[in-house]
């Protein structure tokens, strides 16, 4: 359960997870209902995050519970269309169609994350608002297409749909939001 032992805070040099903890957190926020996403799911976003730890614009807010166990991370950082040169970036543009010119210049969240014994006590708003309060240029995500946990809380924070980009884990499309 989470407590007033958990605190989350803004990443500085020294401070982000490694990448086998962001997969171990990962694997342990959705291998449950209703996600059921594999362990080769997980390592997957663990690389995309391992690769962009060298970002020079990378944000990340993490939580961390009594003892220094990650509990709940989220990261991201700008986009700028004229950057993108892989496969799933033109598959997103593609299937954005006029839309996708409301991506760039936004800011990118990759992933956020909440251990399951650590949910329903307001910690992914706590760390969506803290990765967000760093930018004034707008968000998006891409989410799956269905009511979960994560959904009702981009719903409830303002986030609008756009259109729908490249598959997500479940293998249908996923829901692009964005937030201004």
């Amino acid at each position: 359960m989470a407590d007033q032992q958990t605190r989350v805070f803004r990443c500085g040099p020294g401070q982000v997870p490694n990448a086998a903890e962001v997969e171990s957190l990962y694997y342990a926020a959705t291998c449950g209902s209703p996600l059921r996403e594999s362990r080769a799911t997980a390592a997957g976003y663990a690389r995309l995050y391992a690769a962009l730890l060298r970002r020079p614009d990378l944000e990340a807010v993490a939580a961390r519970a009594a003892g220094g166990r990650l509990v709940g991370f989220a990261y991201g950082h700008g986009w700028r269309w004229a950057e993108q040169t892989d496969d799933w970036a033109a598959q997103l543009k593609d299937r954005l169609g006029s839309a996708a010119g409301r991506l760039d210049g936004r800011f990118a969240v990759y992933l956020l994350a909440v251990h399951p014994w650590y949910r329903r006590a307001g910690l992914g708003r706590q760390l969506l608002s803290t990765l967000l309060s760093a930018t004034k240029t707008g968000a998006w995500l891409i989410t799956r297409d269905e009511p979960t946990a994560a959904m009702a809380l981009y719903q409830r924070e303002g986030w609008e749909p756009a259109g729908h980009g490249p598959d997500t884990a479940d293998a249908r499309p996923g829901l692009v939001l964005i937030h201004s």
